[in-house]
Parts: structure tokens; sequence; C-alpha cells
């Protein structure tokens, strides 16, 4: 009897030992479930914000250099008259040429305007030329020749166009470059899904004779 007792006694414990390490084991489990699950939660929550803060970097670079490549733009048809469709010309229009300062020779009386005084011939008008590179993208961080070149697009370069327009009897110059969402961020997951800006980003315009971007 006294046997019996301790063979029950023991498959007893065994079972209640075995139900014990189930119960850590199946606790243990279900702690790695739900932190699983949490993390996937949370990556699915922060995903389009990492995409959000991502996508201002590279705009916030493309958009500076779409802005460069007005600045340099503007003083070329203040030089030629015309907008260039080339962007490797417009690196060596900011290398090789050179733009007109007009400086005001004399004091201007505080009766009058400079124009006044001009007309009066108290105040003479004197014609520089300065080297293009001195006056323009003075606040440049990168080599002047990256200029045609996508930030972010692997060596795709902006697509670049000009011409003129007519208005009334005016023959206005007009130039357009731009980029498309793929060439800088088809490297990011689901870009299609969280992008908006689905023209991309572009200054100027080939139907208007106007130089804003699309982000203004």
């Amino acid at each position: 009897m006294k046997f019996h007792y301790l063979f029950y006694l023991c498959i007893f414990t065994t079972i209640n030992q075995y139900l014990i390490i189930m119960k850590t084991v199946l606790q243990i489990v279900l702690t790695i479930a739900i932190l699983v699950l949490g993390y996937f939660i949370y990556d699915s929550i922060m995903e389009p914000v990492r995409f959000r803060q991502e996508v201002q970097q590279r705009e916030a670079e493309i958009i500076q250099r779409l802005k460069d490549i007005r600045e340099v733009q503007r003083s070329h048809r203040s030089r030629y008259q015309y907008f260039t469709a080339d962007l490797d010309s417009l690196v060596r229009f900011y290398n090789l040429d050179s733009l007109t300062l007009v400086r005001a020779i004399g004091s201007v009386p505080d009766t009058l305007t400079e124009s006044e005084a001009v007309r009066l011939g108290i105040v003479e008008r004197d014609t520089l030329w300065v080297p293009a590179r001195d006056s323009l993208l003075r606040h440049a961080r990168y080599p002047i020749g990256e200029l045609p070149y996508v930030p972010f697009g692997n060596g795709r370069r902006f697509e670049m166009q000009s011409g003129f327009i007519e208005r009334g009897l005016v023959r206005l110059p007009v130039f357009e470059a731009s980029v498309q969402p793929f060439v800088y961020l088809s490297d990011l997951d689901n870009w299609r899904v969280y992008y908006t800006r689905e023209e991309g980003l572009r200054v100027g315009s080939m139907q208007e004779a106007v130089l804003d971007g699309n982000w203004e």
C-alpha cells in the first residue's frame, strides 16, 4: 500500500513539475509573441513617419539644387536674353563667363533719387565686368560640376528645356527644370504608397513666363 502511495505521489509530482514547466514555457512564448507583435505594430506606425522624414531631407536638397539652377539661369538670361536648355552650359557659364555690375560714382543728395542724380550729372554710373563665379551660388556646399545631378538620384540628371512663348506681341524666354519621383525615391520601400507629389519637383514652366517652383 505504501509503495502504491509513493508511486502515485511520484507520478503526481512529475506531472505537476511538467505543468509548471509548460506554464513557464507558455508564458515565455506568449511574452515573445507579444513583443514581436508589438514591434510589428510599432514598425507599421513608424514606417510612414520615417518615410516622411527621409523624403523631407531629400526634397530639401533637391529643391536647393533647383533654386541654384534658377539662380544661374536668371544670370544667363540677363547676359544673353535667353535661358539655356543645356545643364553643362550652365556650369560653363558659372565657371567661365562674366556678369555686369553697375556702380554709382558720387553721392546722391537726400532730396533726389539716384536716377534723378544721374540725369542731373551729380552721379555717374560705371559698368564693371565681374566673374560669374564670384557672384553666384556663394552658399553652395557642393562642387559646381554637380549642379546638373539630382541629389539621391544615383547619377541621374535633372531634365531641362528652354524656349520662348508669345504673350501678345511680346516674345518671352522660358525654361523648366524638373525631376520625377522615381529618380530620387526608388530605393525607398512603398514610396508609391506614401508619396503624394506625383509630378515630382519642378522649377519654371514652358507654358508660362514664371520662375516659381511647384513647392512654393
